[in-house]
């Protein structure tokens, strides 16, 4: 076992390292420029407290209402939420090739702005150059994040958004994001890490049900999956340290799931 986690973290180094180049690469060629932007973000809520939602089931045990005139960071389909036009979060972020290859559809962010049209956007920026984004980029309230792997091995705690950052899956984004705008204390709520889990034993997975993405797998398909959580989990409990060692306080607000690596408090209470 320790075997195949050295290997996998070595092979996370080069993947990292093929990124990077890529990254610099196109930087020369003017192709990220556009990340610039992010600047306006950089310390606009210094040593606030920020809110980072996922949409695991245990947001259903939580009354977000009182998240209302928090500072909150919401992603993917959690514009679904009954409370979403309440808590009218300030960050909605989406990164999932999902968005880009067509299994989700683009009206997701008209149908966000809809319902929160003071909202910042955070998009993928592999996604900015492709045709089908041209109509969105124009939006003064859309930016663009670029990020690497996490390290197994090293500390390369990063979360300059204007450059090629170190984060992890959409809620590790909400994470970086809340760093880079200033805060040392981010509390995340809705954070289980066993979705894959929940369906394979059909039970819900998110909030508002079953995630329909997974309803064809296959027995393979659910290994592969299975394997992705694992490594998820490593990701997460590596990155939770570099916070740690870096001044940043993850608290977590779930009352269930394996997110126990980090410090948890009472929801209520904070409010």
């Amino acid at each position: 076992n320790n075997r195949y986690e050295i290997a996998e973290a070595i092979i996370v180094e080069l993947v990292n390292f093929y990124i990077q180049i890529i990254y610099v690469y196109k930087k020369l060629l003017g192709k990220y420029s556009f990340l610039k932007k992010n600047i306006n973000l950089r310390n606009i809520h210094k040593n606030k407290r920020i809110f980072v939602i996922a949409n695991a089931p245990s947001i259903n045990d939580f009354d977000l209402k009182k998240l209302k005139n928090e500072i909150v960071v919401m992603v993917n389909r959690s514009f679904n939420h009954p409370d979403y036009e309440i808590i009218q979060p300030n960050y909605h972020i989406i990164v999932d090739p999902k968005l880009a290859n067509g299994v989700w559809p683009l009206s997701y962010i008209d149908t966000i702005l809809k319902k929160n049209p003071k909202v910042k956007i955070i998009l993928n920026a592999d996604w900015y150059h492709l045709e089908k984004f041209n109509n969105i980029k124009k939006k003064d309230n859309v930016f663009w994040v670029k990020n690497k792997i996490v390290s197994l091995l090293f500390n390369n705690f990063n979360n300059d958004l204007t450059q090629n950052y170190s984060s992890l899956g959409v809620t590790g984004h909400g994470v970086s994001l809340s760093i880079f705008s200033g805060s040392k204390k981010i509390y995340i709520l809705g954070m289980e890490l066993n979705g894959i889990i929940y369906l394979i034993n059909n039970q819900d997975s998110h909030f508002n049900g079953k995630d329909p993405d997974y309803k064809n797998h296959t027995a393979l398909d659910w290994s592969k999956a299975l394997s992705d959580n694992s490594r998820g989990i490593r990701f997460w409990h590596k990155y939770a340290n570099d916070c740690k060692n870096n001044g940043v306080e993850l608290i977590n607000l779930s009352n269930k799931g394996l997110f126990d690596f980090v410090p948890k408090e009472d929801f209520n209470s904070l409010f």
